[in-house]
């Protein structure tokens, strides 16, 4: 019979070596033996390029990307199994026992010993269970969430709810709202960015977009895409913006949109300023996780002037079955 070797007895500069020698996997394995085994690990010093985390059904699933490319697969939480862990290393699947630790510990010491200081992005697909909400919801910052047309709505307000305060950016696939009171609510929470996609373009039924909707949004970055929005609101609500009674944090919007915008109609009222074509600026977007407008080359477009002197430009383009009104506030 093998002599079990007392690791946990040598002294903290003989540990070193070996922990180096470990894989990560093994390395977060050790970590779950104990507190004492959780802070021994951490003088390896290891660290990941991200740790993405994915809730569906009742499955927490936390994907961690490796400095070297390789990547870890903890999917938590069945139903049927709360005692273990499956894990995926190099397409083999491990199974772990976590040894008497709630899910909310054993993802905290994993982000521990990974030193994770935040989540890039936690995804939501074809879930309903708000079992996993009291656990993400102590999670470090979430740059942030993505939300799959297959989340009902009330998940969807029940999650925003908790997970508000721990994320700057939201993005979110919902053809209707019926409850808009409460979508409301989500407008005017201090967003970085707020997203908002429409799958079924054609339905007269899809999500509409008020103007009330409109000016207690909060965000500073608002993308629409195939969001209904009266192009008489929008006119208005520019026009609010130049009287500065909109939106202050405003700095991005864009909507696209299969329906027609008359741009006679947006620009009504505005005494907006054409800019030729020869004149270019560079919209730089920082702390965003929607790379969607990170920075871009404004060429030409329409200058507007708010009343405290902050200049924005409008444009609006018309291509084969698609429009995009697109707005920079120049910072």
């Amino acid at each position: 019979m093998t002599t079990p070797f007392p690791l946990l007895r040598l002294p903290r500069l003989a540990l070193i070596p070996v922990f180096q020698q470990m894989e990560p996997n093994d390395l977060i394995a050790f970590s779950l033996l104990s507190d004492r085994a959780k802070l021994l690990s951490k003088t390896r010093g290891l660290s990941v390029t991200s740790i993405n985390v994915v809730a569906e059904n009742h499955s927490l699933n936390m994907n961690i990307v490796q400095r070297d490319g390789k990547k870890l697969l903890f999917s938590l939480m069945s139903k049927n199994y709360t005692e273990f862990v499956f894990v995926l290393v190099d397409g083999k699947a491990v199974v772990w026992r976590i040894l008497g630790l709630s899910t909310a510990e054993l993802i905290h010491r994993i982000l521990d010993v990974t030193n994770c200081e935040l989540i890039p992005e936690v995804q939501f697909w074809e879930t309903e269970s708000f079992d996993a909400l009291p656990i993400l919801a102590t999670l470090p910052h979430i740059e942030q969430i993505y939300i799959s047309r297959d989340c009902n709505e009330v998940f969807v307000h029940k999650m925003l709810e908790m997970l508000s305060k721990v994320t700057s950016n939201i993005d979110m696939y919902q053809d209707r709202f019926a409850n808009l009171e409460q979508f409301q609510k989500v407008l005017m929470l201090n967003m970085n960015s707020i997203t908002i996609n429409v799958m079924t373009a054609r339905d007269p039924t899809r999500f509409r977009l008020s103007l009330d909707a409109l000016l207690i949004c909060n965000a500073v970055h608002l993308h629409l895409f195939e969001v209904m929005i009266s192009v008489k609101n929008l006119n208005r609500f520019f026009k609010l913006w130049i009287r500065n009674k909109s939106n202050p944090r405003l700095e991005h919007f864009i909507l696209i949109t299969s329906e027609e915008v008359s741009r006679d109609v947006l620009l009504k009222g505005l005494n907006a300023i054409e800019m030729p074509q020869t004149t270019t600026r560079t919209f730089r977007v920082t702390d965003h996780a929607n790379s969607r407008c990170r920075e871009k080359v404004v060429t030409g477009g329409l200058d507007v002037m708010r009343s405290d002197g902050t200049r924005a430009t409008l444009e609006i383009k018309a291509m084969p079955g698609i429009s995009v009104v697109e707005f920079y506030v120049w910072m």
